[in-house]
């Protein structure tokens, strides 16, 4: 038997009596560095031990609160005729967050992209910010699934909001100082006094972005090419070996993270695998005469802000600071740990040449000069794209007590 997905819509509540929110949040530059794209995030329970119903319903009232507390997530993103983005939180910006509830005849296979609640990968205008789903399978396993707005916030604020409505849903303590008190996309204010040190000077696009001389509004054609999945299951102890292997000599000063040795290893697969099954080279990708590979990987900047008052739910918005470096094709293309050793290396140097709170001051300024943030002037593209789940421990997003799959 096949039933109907339910979906209704859910508003903020009024319970905390707050400062009537700004109508209107404009996007910063680092906001609109990539399409309005979304973020999803699904996470899978074991049949809980109260009614499906009354959960549904706790995550329902408990979202609204959420909501509520985090008005940014309740609004669209929209623009005016003068090319400006903003985040709408006017009556007409607040369009209610969809929440759909399908209840499967079936046993949970595996994660698949039909529980998302949104399938497109980008997001038309005035699409809600947050969207919701939440499956149940016939053994008792439920997915609770979210779409975020990428322009909105990017991986930490997500999950910072997903965070406080998981506490909200389980009637834990709130600790309103994790909430951002200052909802404007200024990120410069965590770095004043570098970004002051900067003025009247030029500053270039940072790798791996690009100025263009004509606008673009789609991302190239190698980001949006459907991957072929892998499910990897990698040991502490075998962690642990890939990084002796892949480590500079003990007499080089230099030295890797677990998380470099990992690029390197995932990089090089990669490469290989496209390599021997003839992958073509679609508009975005390096050239085969350029004799490297262009790397990227987002990294959290709120770590970098030299007072250290950035972290911890203090901003919302877009400081996912993209890095990116230019990798020899031949050390990718051999299965050698000598060569992984090389790479690892030099994604460490980058790394830390490039998310020095310099170099995260210069990137801010670039994408505040106005010629850089008019629409689609600025782009990025790369080989490989490495993103940064894996720094986040996700365990203070359970909704429904401590047990997930």
């Amino acid at each position: 038997m096949t039933v109907a997905v339910e979906t209704s819509t859910i508003y903020p509540t009024n319970k905390h009596n707050l400062s009537a929110p700004p109508t209107r949040i404009h996007l910063h530059g680092l906001d609109r560095k990539s399409p309005p794209v979304q973020i999803h995030n699904h996470r899978f329970f074991h049949r809980p031990s109260a009614s499906i119903t009354n959960v549904i319903e706790q995550l329902k009232s408990s979202l609204a609160e959420a909501l509520e507390l985090y008005p940014p997530v309740a609004g669209t993103v929209q623009f005016n005729d003068k090319g400006e983005f903003f985040i709408a939180m006017d009556k007409e910006g607040v369009v209610g967050t969809p929440f759909l509830v399908d209840l499967k005849d079936t046993d949970f296979a595996q994660d698949s992209e039909d529980l998302s609640p949104r399938l497109e990968v980008v997001l038309p205008p005035n699409s809600s910010t947050l969207a919701v789903k939440v499956t149940q399978f016939s053994c008792g396993t439920v997915c609770v699934a979210s779409s975020f707005h990428h322009q909105v916030a990017d991986l930490r604020g997500f999950l910072d909001f997903l965070e406080l409505w998981a506490l909200l849903s389980r009637g834990e303590f709130i600790d309103f100082n994790r909430i951002p008190k200052d909802w404007t996309r200024t990120p410069g204010r965590f770095f004043s006094d570098l970004i002051k040190d900067l003025e009247g000077q030029t500053i270039p696009a940072p790798v791996p972005f690009k100025k263009l001389e004509i606008p673009s509004f789609l991302p190239p054609a190698c980001l949006m090419a459907p991957s072929v999945v892998t499910n990897w299951r990698l040991t502490k102890s075998s962690m642990e070996q890939l990084k002796r292997d892949f480590s500079p000599s003990a007499g080089s000063h230099s030295w890797i993270s677990f998380g470099d040795a990992l690029a390197s290893l995932v990089s090089g697969t990669i490469t290989r695998a496209r390599e021997g099954a003839l992958v073509s080279r679609l508009d975005g990708r390096s050239s085969s005469e350029s004799g490297v590979e262009s790397i990227v990987m987002s990294a959290d900047g709120r770590l970098r802000a030299p007072k250290g008052d950035m972290e911890g739910g203090k901003y919302l918005g877009n400081f996912n600071n993209l890095w990116g470096l230019a990798v020899s094709r031949a050390d990718l293309l051999s299965p050698t740990p000598e060569a992984a050793s090389r790479i690892a290396l030099a994604i460490r140097t980058d790394l830390e040449l490039q998310l020095s709170s310099e170099s995260v001051a210069k990137r801010i300024a670039f994408f505040e000069v106005p010629t850089n943030t008019s629409a689609g002037r600025v782009a990025w593209t790369a080989d490989i794209v490495i993103t940064n789940w894996c720094r986040f421990d996700l365990k203070d997003g359970f909704w429904m007590g401590r047990s997930t799959v």
